[in-house]
């Protein structure tokens, strides 16, 4: 009995102790084929085979790493596999021998070749070994990838990078390309190097496809590009405003050009800027509202801009809002609260700009003069005194009498041209408050039109909360159920739904015809109430009609 175990033991030990697995896409070929063998160990490892034992009996014409990971409810697996293409430098039955990957070996595997062999070409003399920030990023979020050709000699100056790809995914180029050298294995070799930023927007396991290269150098042999399995994670979280922003860093700083006191009818510039690490600018999301009861709030200029680092893309957003005071007094903005998503500490976050105060004072008062009585000499020598005192006196009071009746009407006259100043005044501010939302929402409209007509869910979602804001000003509208409140219709409630699931679904199957149809006829009904109301003679159509 324990020599059957023994015999076991023996037979089944070679099986039991190897964790690298290597495997041959054929068994047979000829001298002038190409041979693909792939070696895969059940754990992430940064190091490169040791192919030395290859270089007897086959060329290495390329190398490639892959990172395949993979979830379950509980626990993740990640493996390691390197993807070889060989050709082969003799004929006959070739072994080929154990190779090590970590601090494993490989089984052996023998390959049949059969015609005639070329010359002995030289070793492998270049090789891919790039790199790659995270092997799991959120959707929308930035991931790095550095491209690095490893060569024995210095690279051509030609040499460069043809960009990475990824299913839905933005791809900007960091840097330019650079060549330095380094020792590796006791040997000088030249490294060619170039970052890109990879934006994923399509959620599950996609395979990111490494960068080509293209050169105009003399007999030069490109390796294979290299692939990696990366995990792309859904939105952590949506905020009221109904985006996502998942960056490294974020900031908002302001720039003034008002002194802390204004007189009334004099406007002031407030320029903010957002700030964003690891995101692109289209992505940064509008920050000041123009809604509001004490002023009058314009968007005169909104830039966007780009910065490429090595270490990401740096993105800013700058509004610059002209805003006209509508009264006297403190006139309080609002702070900004900007939520957003740390990628470094994968947890939410929040930036915000203070609220500030500049005081309106108060119109100077008309004053209306007042007529002064000059008194009379009195003599009061050779007549009788008191008789012509009393008629004086008399008579003074008569004159200021009608002295002081001639102000007060000149005062109430004044009083009712300066009110009616102000009622034409609020009337005029009134109407090109009227005015901006009716070109706001036109505006909006053509936007979110073109969103569905595009069928593009996410920015349509965007566009219809802006249109709403323009098209119900009277109320705080700053998500989609706001919008459901406001329009009262059971159609409305349903389109909106029908695109949530399909934004949280299946986002590219979401049609947005009949959206736009419903928002078409909100605003045929308020055109024909505006109609109806000027046929009756009711008053001017105002935005909440």
């Amino acid at each position: 009995m324990r020599a059957f175990f023994a015999l076991l033991l023996i037979i089944f030990s070679p099986i039991l102790s190897a964790q690298v697995s290597a495997t041959l896409d054929r068994y047979s070929l000829t001298a002038s084929d190409t041979l693909n063998l792939t070696l895969e160990a059940a754990d992430q490892i940064q190091q490169r085979p040791d192919l030395s034992p290859l270089q007897k009996d086959f060329r290495i014409l390329g190398s490639q790493r892959v990172v395949v990971s993979s979830h379950s409810s509980a626990t993740r697996d990640v493996s390691t596999r390197w993807h070889l293409q060989l050709r082969p430098l003799n004929t006959g039955t070739l072994t080929i021998p154990p190779l090590r990957l970590g601090n494993s070996l490989s089984e052996p595997l023998d390959v049949t070749v059969t015609g005639a062999v070329q010359s002995r070409p030289q070793a492998d003399n270049l090789f891919m070994d790039s790199l790659i920030s995270q092997d799991r990023v959120y959707s929308h979020a930035q991931l790095i990838y550095t491209a690095r050709l490893f060569q024995r000699t210095p690279p051509a100056e030609s040499l460069e990078f043809l960009p990475p790809s990824m299913p839905g995914a933005l791809v900007v180029r960091l840097t330019d390309p650079r060549t330095f050298n380094t020792e590796r294995g006791g040997e000088t070799w030249y490294i060619r190097e170039q970052t890109f930023a990879l934006f994923p927007s399509e959620t599950g396991l996609h395979t990111l496809l490494g960068a080509e290269i293209r050169s105009a150098g003399p007999a030069f042999s490109s390796p294979l590009p290299e692939r990696f399995e990366i995990e792309v994670l859904p939105p952590a979280h949506q905020n009221t405003r109904g985006y996502w922003l998942p960056a490294e860093q974020v900031s908002l700083d302001e720039n003034w050009d008002t002194a802390s006191s204004l007189q009334p009818g004099e406007s002031f510039v407030r320029e903010i800027t957002l700030t964003a690490r690891g995101l692109p600018a289209d992505a940064l999301p509008s920050l000041f509202t123009q809604r509001h009861d004490d002023y009058f709030a314009q968007k005169e200029d909104v830039s966007l801009t780009e910065t490429q680092t090595p270490q990401g893309l740096v993105s800013t957003r700058t509004e610059r809002i002209r805003i006209e005071p509508l009264g006297p007094g403190a006139l309080k903005l609002p702070a900004i609260d900007l939520s957003w998503w740390n990628t470094r500490h994968d947890q939410a976050d929040t930036t915000t700009l203070p609220a500030r105060e500049v005081n309106i004072e108060e119109p100077a008062p008309v004053i209306a003069a007042t007529p002064a009585a000059s008194p009379d000499i009195i003599d009061t020598q050779g007549f009788d005194f008191w008789p012509w005192l009393s008629l004086c006196l008399g008579v003074a009071f008569l004159g200021s009498s009608a002295g002081w009746l001639h102000s007060m009407r000149q005062l109430r006259q004044e009083r009712n041209r300066h009110n009616e100043h102000n009622q034409l005044e609020a009337q005029r501010r009134a109407q090109k408050l009227l005015l901006s939302h009716q070109r706001a929402e036109r505006n909006t409209f053509q936007a979110l039109a073109i969103a569905c007509q595009q069928n593009d869910g996410e920015t349509a979602r965007s566009r219809l909360i802006e249109w709403g804001q323009n098209f119900w000003p009277e109320q705080n509208i700053d998500s989609l159920e706001g919008l459901c409140e406001a329009a009262h219709s059971q159609t409305i409630d349903f389109l909106i739904l029908d695109l949530e699931q399909h934004l949280h679904s299946s986002p590219f199957e979401w049609q947005g015809d009949l959206l736009l149809e419903a928002v078409e006829k909100l605003r045929l009904k308020r055109f024909r109430n505006a109609e109806q109301q000027l046929s009756d003679g009711s008053g001017p159509l105002s935005l909440a009609s």
